[in-house]
């Protein structure tokens, strides 16, 4: 049985449902054990549907899951499917891969095709984890996706996923609960009513989470080891003395070397200490992307911004195989990326992407690449890349 004929057999035969009820069996105990997670229902449809969620951890789409009791295929990131469990993933899940730093058009295209043979499927439209806590918003390119589809609509939204594993943290897993419920359900029909933008701002009132103004009201608890690790990637300027590059961290503190002000991230997701001019990662992270816009402008000549060391350039290839090039210095300009003797500028990158703190994805003139390293910080190139696009609206802010 060739490949194509297995994947239709998945997505609509015998196989693909036991599949699907049996990992809902085993994961509902897991997920309500390492989250204490509860969620209502999607009430059972009698058309397909397009499963809308917020993005908080790496394991939204269980709990998407526990709340369909339909069968759901998923979209997902494809670096997913370049990992030992990749071909396993692929074989029972059949996901909708969407390449990070690459084009999503065979992704929509795949989407809408599911839908019209009466497959739901469920989406995370921000793409990646949001460093800050705050739903991305949807472009209308959403609701232009549901209108063409003309299917029904589920909107999903996760409270408390943000502060159990950050997306800029490199320690461990954070202890605390999590919840989810249904937003919205709309039928086809109503749909068909409603123009492409509409549908997109309804997507983007009923996803939209701001994981710190909700703990500031409900103050749950996120406990673990390692918990500042990471932040230096991303508050990467000292709001205390402007010291670029200074922010160490160890085990749940944080001090900036050129000032000695520091604190600790404590079991509410919040910074307390002589360093914590703000006590929250989200807005510190707004200061950092202010500052560091001002003093991008004000760099003379080339705009030399950094130097990274010990990093890996790597071509990822089809297949979902990665070739590596070479590993060294990268140095990051004002208007290019330079390493390993390739020069990338920023106006010939078509699509970029962050994978945690320290990964970059992007494709350059048709070939897509990763570089990563222990401490290199991607959100400097990732918002560079928007500087260069004039485009730094609020869609920007997860770079």
């Amino acid at each position: 049985m060739n490949s194509a004929k297995v994947s239709a057999w998945l997505r609509g035969g015998r196989l693909y449902r036991a599949v699907y009820r049996a990992v809902r069996l085993f994961i509902k105990p897991y997920v309500r054990k390492k989250y204490g997670f509860s969620t209502d229902l999607v009430p059972k449809m009698s058309e397909p549907y397009l499963m809308v969620s917020n993005h908080t951890t790496e394991e939204d789409m269980f709990f998407c899951g526990l709340a369909s009791r339909q069968p759901m295929c998923f979209v997902c990131g494809e670096h997913l499917l370049r990992k030992g469990y990749g071909r396993l993933l692929r074989t029972l899940a059949d996901p909708i891969p969407v390449p990070k730093g690459g084009t999503a058009v065979r992704a929509s295209i795949e989407i809408m095709k599911r839908l019209r043979a009466g497959v739901n499927v469920c989406m995370f439209p921000e793409g990646k984890r949001s460093f800050h806590g705050v739903t991305i918003p949807s472009s209308e390119a959403l609701g232009t996706l549901v209108k063409k589809a003309g299917c029904a609509l589920v909107t999903y939204r996760i409270r408390g996923g943000y502060f159990t594993y950050p997306r800029w943290a490199r320690g461990h897993h954070r202890k605390g609960r999590v919840d989810g419920g249904v937003a919205g359900v709309y039928s086809s029909g109503q749909l068909a009513e409603m123009s492409a933008a509409e549908i997109t701002e309804l997507i983007n009132r009923d996803t939209f989470e701001d994981a710190v103004e909700t703990q500031r009201t409900e103050m749950r608890t996120y406990t673990g080891t390692d918990r500042a690790k990471g932040m230096e990637l991303l508050l990467f300027i000292c709001p205390s003395c402007g010291a670029w590059d200074s922010l160490e961290t160890s085990g749940d503190s944080f001090v900036c070397s050129a000032c000695g002000r520091g604190g600790v991230y404590n079991d509410y997701g919040f910074l307390e200490g002589d360093g914590a001019v703000y006590d929250n990662v989200r807005d510190w992270m707004k200061f950092t992307e202010a500052e560091f816009d001002r003093r991008v402008a004000s760099l003379p000549g080339d705009g030399l911004v950094a130097k990274e060391e010990n990093v890996l350039l790597y071509r990822m290839l089809d297949g979902y195989e990665n070739e590596d090039v070479c590993r060294g210095e990268a140095t990051v300009f004002r208007d290019r990326i330079e390493a390993g003797g390739f020069i990338f500028p920023f106006r010939e990158i078509t699509a970029l992407s962050i994978l945690y703190g320290n990964i970059l994805f992007f494709t350059h003139k048709k070939v897509y690449w990763g570089i990563t390293g222990d401490g290199f910080k991607a959100w400097k190139c990732g918002r560079l890349w928007h500087l260069e696009k004039g485009d730094t609206n609020d869609r920007t802010r997860e770079m």
